[in-house]
């Protein structure tokens, strides 16, 4: 953690201000110590602020850190020139947020559910600093992946109870996450209050009647959900690879594929790394909503922002500014 992020932290359950006790330095970044309010104290571990999920009470995001480990760096734009998938990453980003061809200009971004940092990279690129936040163990590898970067701080944090200090940030976004969440509506609520006036506001989740909300889809995750206690995270594991690389070739033959996809859903996109990724992601979450573009755009107005406007990536992807 560098500090000059302290500024920006908050205690995520009482809002008072932060103090940074030091007990082992890397350089310029604090590997070890906590962070400390009148009423608690949080570590900070391997360099990562911990405020949630390090003791193993967030059980639900389990499966996202076994993805992430597995598959660390595979939607990364640095990872994908030359791909089938170059691009996918940035477009997907700008066309969410609206933030294009800008320089952000030294700006503090918050990416909420940040994962191992696929966004996070982006902001960089475009020369934000960021704070990323994320309940699972894949803060770790985030943390890894931009390590001696002082501008980028991950911290391993319930995006329902942001350890942030309000109206702190330049931006804020949350792109397929706030659905894993068990209060979407309310993570939301509190990324906006994060964000200063006249600083932008994202956010995707997934849609009604979307691929992950297909009853198939919905059945294969409540089986796997049933299964986790005996075969853990392999039996979804084995499903991925069975459907997406003995399936794939079979998706185009007339009703056969139609079927089997129908049966077995998975996602079939250019690069295989990345469908395996997709499915298992798809069938693992605890929770995983879908939303109609009507209630996310009053998420919006209930929020009181300006400028909602509707992205053009998915039904239920919206960007504003805060008044």
């Amino acid at each position: 953690m560098h500090p000059s992020f302290l500024k920006n932290l908050a205690d995520p359950l009482t809002k008072e201000p932060l103090e940074l006790q030091a007990r082992q330095w890397n350089g310029e970044f604090v590997h070890e110590g906590a962070l400390v309010s009148r009423t608690h104290s949080y570590p900070i571990v391997r360099g990562v602020p911990r405020f949630a999920g390090h003791k193993g009470d967030a059980g639900y995001t389990t499966s996202f850190a076994f993805q992430w480990s597995r598959w660390p760096r595979v939607q990364f734009e640095s990872e994908n020139i030359g791909g089938p998938m170059e691009g996918h990453t940035l477009r997907m980003w700008e066309r969410i947020t609206s933030v294009v061809d800008k320089d952000l200009h030294g700006a503090t971004i918050g990416d909420f559910g940040c994962g191992t940092g696929r966004f996070v990279e982006i902001v960089r690129r475009k020369h934000g600093r960021v704070i990323g936040l994320d309940l699972s163990n894949s803060v770790d590898i985030a943390h890894f992946n931009f390590e001696g970067d002082p501008n980028v701080m991950i911290c391993q944090a319930d995006v329902l109870h942001p350890p942030l200090r309000e109206e702190s940030l330049d931006g804020a976004f949350s792109i397929g996450v706030l659905h894993h969440t068990p209060a979407p509506r309310r993570g939301f609520e509190k990324l906006v209050h994060c964000v200063k006036s006249g600083g932008w506001i994202a956010m995707s989740v997934y849609g009604k009647g979307g691929y992950y909300d297909f009853p198939s889809v919905r059945l294969w995750r409540w089986v796997f959900r049933a299964l986790r206690p005996v075969f853990g995270h392999y039996a979804p594991l084995a499903y991925t690879y069975a459907t997406t690389r003995m399936l794939r070739p079979l998706v185009g033959v007339p009703l056969i594929g139609v079927a089997l996809r129908g049966l077995f859903p998975f996602v079939k996109l250019p690069d295989i790394r990345w469908s395996l990724l997709d499915t298992y992601d798809s069938v693992t979450p605890v929770y995983q909503s879908a939303h109609t573009a009507n209630e996310v755009r009053e998420w919006f107005r209930e929020c009181g922002l300006a400028n909602i406007s509707a992205s053009d990536w998915g039904i239920t992807a919206y960007h504003a500014v805060r008044k």
